[in-house]
């Protein structure tokens, strides 16, 4: 087994993000007066290239969970969507460049909904970062092997290995999930998906981007990785 103590460098072709933002209860009430919600959202997110093209009330199946307020940003490679319970922006294919960008969105997209209702608080905020890299130097079957040295038998020829990792209450975050498995995008790449919830109470949103990223590297740390400088 390869020594975990040096890290292995990133390759990262690939990038995914979700953000949720979770109320503590539904807020039947946020869709009241949908044109001043619009006018905050507007206010907030035109810097980022939202259009009036890009704003779209969406009724689903008329449910009330399905109802919410969806707008594209940046061109849309970033998806955001107001709900009853929570609020969500996702972003499939994240490049390097986008990242400061992405990240000031989602705090505007919070301060919009607070601006429009100054009474809203959150309960959770949640990270997913999706990344698809190739390993400098080592092979991702090698690499995935310190982590599973055993497979079932008798199911055929083994082709590949993953494994997943599941934590609890930390500090500030409620829980936390890596992955680590075959990339299905990059042609012998890892990826690699951490999950992590942080108590709302106890994070304020302008330092959610810091808490993120120092997990995010912690995560790959602890799986012997390291982003690219």
């Amino acid at each position: 087994m390869e020594d975990l103590q040096v890290p292995i460098k990133l390759g990262i072709s690939k990038a995914d993000l979700r953000f949720e933002a979770g109320f503590p209860k539904p807020e039947f009430g946020l869709f009241r007066d949908v044109a001043a919600l619009l006018d905050h959202l507007y206010r907030h997110l035109e810097p980022y290239g939202l259009r009036l093209t890009d704003i779209r009330v969406e009724r689903g199946t008329g449910t009330v969970g399905d109802q919410h307020i969806l707008l594209y940003l940046f061109n849309y490679s970033v998806v955001v969507r107001v709900r009853v319970e929570r609020i969500e922006v996702t972003c499939s294919d994240l490049p390097q460049e986008l990242v400061r960008g992405f990240t000031a969105a989602v705090l505007d997209v919070l301060r919009s909904v607070k601006s429009y209702r100054s009474d809203l608080s959150f309960r959770t905020y949640a990270i997913v970062i999706g990344l698809h890299a190739k390993l400098e130097g080592h092979s991702v079957r090698e690499y995935l092997a310190r982590f599973v040295a055993n497979a079932p038998e008798g199911l055929g020829p083994a082709t590949g290995s993953g494994a997943v990792f599941y934590f609890g209450t930390e500090a500030d975050r409620l829980l936390s999930t890596v992955t680590a498995d075959v990339s299905a995008v990059v042609p012998d790449g890892l990826f690699v998906r951490v999950h992590a919830v942080w108590d709302a109470g106890r994070v304020v949103g302008d330092a959610l981007p810091m808490a993120a990223d120092s997990f995010l590297r912690q995560a790959l740390e602890s799986l012997g990785l390291q982003l690219p400088v």
